[in-house]
C-alpha cells in the first residue's frame, strides 16, 4: 500500500485513467496509479479490512477490483451502462452500482466479483447512498426528479418518491435521518436548490433556494452548517441549515464538482473538473489553504 495511510485522499480522474494520491499533511499529489486505457474511472470506494478499492469505470461499463497490497487491479465485472457511483454493503459484501445510461442498479458480489442482479429504477441514475443500517438504497434519478428507494434483503426497489428537479448529489445526516438532495440547475433563468427529505416517512420536509448551479453537499461537523460545490460560481458555499441562508463562500479550483471531508474533520476536499485540480478547504476556519494539481477531470473523492 505504497504511499496509502489514514492521512491519504484518493482520487479519480475520470479523463485520463489515473487515481491521484494526495497526501494530507504534506498537501501534495505523492504519487499517481495509471489504470487501463479507455476506463474512465468515475468513482472509487474501499474495503481497507480486505485491502480493496472498487472503482467504476464509466467508459467501458465496468467495474474494477484493486488489491493495494499487490498493487494492481486483480478483477473486473460488466456492469450497466456508464456507471457512476457505488457503494460497498460491508454487512452483506454486495456492491451497488448506478448506471446512467441504462437507469439500472447493478448488484455485484464484491468477493467473487460476480454480477447478481439488475434493478431498474427512474431515468439517469447519479448519487447513492445506503441507511445506516444497510437495509435501504437510496438512489437520486436526475431526469425523472425521483429518488428511488431499494430494500436491500430482497434487493427489489420500494417506490419512487419526488424530490424536485434534477437530483443529483446528496448527503445522510449522521443519524440517518434526512437526506440532503443537492437539485442542480444548468439554466441561467433559475437557481439551484436543497431539498431536506425526512427518511422515516420518506416526505420532503424543506426546499432551500441556493446559489447557480450547486452539485454536491456534505455536513460540517455538528451539521449545523453544510457545504455545496457550486459549478458555475468557483466556490463553495457554505449554508447555515437552521437559518435557511448561505453565510459564506470560498472560492475554490474551476468548475468544482464533488465535495467530501476527511476522516478528522479538519479539511473539505473539492473536486475540480474546470482545471484539474482538487481545492484544500481548513473547514474551521473556512479559507482555502491549497489548489493541488491532479489528473484530468478529477471526479472521485475518497477519504481514508
Amino acid at each position: 500500500m505504497r504511499n496509502i495511510n489514514p492521512l491519504t485522499t484518493i482520487i479519480s480522474n475520470v479523463g485520463d485513467n489515473t487515481l491521484s494520491i494526495i497526501n494530507l499533511i504534506s498537501l501534495r499529489e505523492v504519487r499517481k496509479i495509471f489504470l487501463k486505457k479507455s476506463f474512465g474511472p468515475h468513482h472509487i470506494v474501499g474495503d481497507f479490512c480486505n485491502k480493496y478499492l472498487y472503482i467504476s469505470n464509466s467508459y467501458n461499463s465496468t467495474v474494477s477490483k484493486y488489491d493495494l497490497i499487490l498493487d494492481m487491479i486483480i478483477d473486473t465485472v460488466y456492469v450497466g451502462s456508464s456507471p457512476c457511483h457505488l457503494v460497498l454493503n460491508k454487512k452483506s459484501g454486495l456492491l451497488y452500482v448506478a448506471n446512467e445510461d441504462s437507469n439500472s442498479i447493478s448488484v455485484v458480489d464484491a468477493k467473487k466479483m460476480a454480477l447478481q442482479a439488475q434493478i431498474p429504477v427512474g431515468e439517469m441514475p447519479h448519487d447513492l447512498k445506503l441507511s445506516i443500517d444497510g437495509s435501504r438504497l437510496y438512489i437520486c434519478n436526475f431526469k425523472t426528479n425521483t429518488l428511488s428507494i431499494i430494500n436491500t434483503l430482497t434487493n427489489e426497489r420500494e417506490k419512487n418518491v419526488y424530490v424536485n428537479p434534477n437530483p443529483y448529489h446528496m448527503d445522510l445526516s449522521r443519524d440517518g435521518k434526512r437526506l440532503y438532495i443537492v437539485n442542480t440547475n444548468f439554466s441561467s433563468l433559475r437557481k439551484g436548490s436543497i431539498t431536506i427529505l425526512n427518511t422515516k416517512d420518506l416526505k420532503i420536509e424543506d426546499k432551500i433556494d441556493i446559489g447557480k448551479t450547486p452539485m454536491d453537499i456534505v455536513g460540517g461537523p455538528n451539521e449545523d452548517y453544510f457545504f455545496i460545490t457550486d459549478m458555475e460560481l468557483d466556490a463553495v458555499l457554505i449554508l447555515d441549515i437552521r437559518n435557511k441562508k448561505i453565510i459564506d463562500n470560498v472560492k475554490v479550483g474551476k468548475m468544482p464538482l464533488t465535495i467530501k471531508a476527511d476522516k478528522q474533520k479538519k479539511y473539505l476536499i473539492s473536486s475540480n473538473i474546470g482545471d484539474n485540480t482538487v481545492s484544500i478547504i481548513d473547514m474551521k476556519r473556512c479559507y482555502l489553504v491549497k489548489n493541488i494539481k491532479v489528473g484530468k477531470e478529477p471526479t472521485g473523492i475518497l477519504c481514508i
